[in-house]
């Protein structure tokens, strides 16, 4: 069954109507909003994710998984993520099968001959969810729908904040977490609204990421000791890294397709920013595959822990997991 993504995000609720959920599509930023929605709504509830790696070592690992009850919670929900034609025949199986959980799958952009896409768009037990790119009209109506507790917000407040987002959901979002938590009664000033939004602060983490994912300890100390963290924009610096470490994996599979390297930076989709394709080429010399594919989850973990354990320092934690994903140590506190 085909779902605008519009309805998904207005209403999350939707998903509970359907077992299997599909999200495809080149808008990263919007499925990493659509996937952290589905955290939030099923907070307390085991959420296993499975990466195209995890189907080379084992072919009917989401089988296997979707039939096993979880040892954390009364109900489990599986994330695939990477998720290709190599695995409708497994979903196929599942979708007949009665003992199955709540399976979702994200995708790059898939075909209208993909399997995978035509299997979800005719099952009516499953929603298929197409994930095109934004534009100003789409972020528009994002940063009003998020930003209504504001009783003064206007036309040029929208403006102003999608137009600093340079058509980056992601950014945008960051934003809106920034604003939400500076101005804290309702009411927006448009002055210090242009200011907050021209802090450099995201623009000193940028140099933090990109130290950590070139594995450059020295900088990244450095950096560590001119910058203060903020526990409640956890989500923000992890999500940050996991973007880029996300299009790392499409290059390597461009890669590994025997696309030059040269070539998978400059036709990859969505488009790499001119001046992170250097950072990108470096980031390729640095990391492995399956290194990348510890990364993402080691990250996963460390932010459900922010989540669920109140007795833990979250600025020591922050500190230490962007030193341990530099040295690809994945050791939790």
């Amino acid at each position: 069954m085909i779902i605008k993504s519009y309805q998904i995000e207005n209403n999350i609720d939707t998903i509970d109507k359907h077992k299997f959920a599909l999200f495809y599509g080149e808008n990263n930023g919007l499925k990493d909003h659509l996937k952290f929605k589905i955290k939030k709504k099923y907070k307390g509830i085991e959420i296993l994710n499975l990466y195209d790696e995890d189907f080379s070592k084992n072919k009917d690992i989401l089988i296997n998984e979707a039939k096993n009850e979880s040892l954390f919670s009364k109900e489990k929900i599986i994330f695939v993520n990477q998720a290709n034609d190599k695995i409708t025949k497994n979903i196929e199986y599942l979708m007949s099968d009665k003992y199955h959980k709540n399976i979702i799958l994200f995708s790059d952009i898939l075909d209208k001959k993909s399997t995978l896409r035509n299997l979800f768009e005719k099952d009516k037990t499953a929603i298929a969810v197409a994930c095109y790119q934004d534009n100003e009209v789409t972020l528009k109506k994002l940063a009003i729908n998020n930003l209504k507790e504001f009783t003064n917000i206007n036309d040029n407040h929208i403006r102003m904040i999608v137009g600093f987002c340079n058509l980056d959901r992601t950014k945008l979002i960051s934003n809106i977490i920034k604003i939400k938590t500076y101005f804290d009664k309702n009411k927006i000033d448009e002055n210090e609204l242009e200011i907050l939004l021209r802090s450099d602060t995201n623009e000193i983490f940028n140099d933090i990421r990109d130290a950590v994912l070139t594995k450059n300890k020295l900088k990244l100390n450095n950096l560590l000791n001119d910058f203060v963290f903020i526990k409640e924009d956890a989500y923000i610096y992890f999500n940050s890294i996991n973007t880029r470490l996300l299009k790392l994996l499409d290059i390597f599979n461009l890669v590994n397709k025997n696309v030059n390297l040269d070539n998978a930076v400059d036709t990859i989709k969505p488009p790499i920013f001119w001046k992170d394709k250097p950072i990108y080429k470096k980031m390729m010399n640095k990391w492995d595959k399956s290194s990348v594919l510890e990364a993402v989850k080691y990250l996963g973990k460390i932010d459900k822990m922010m989540k669920t354990n109140s007795n833990v320092n979250g600025l020591t934690l922050i500190k230490n997991s962007l030193n341990n994903i530099c040295s690809t140590t994945w050791t939790y506190f």
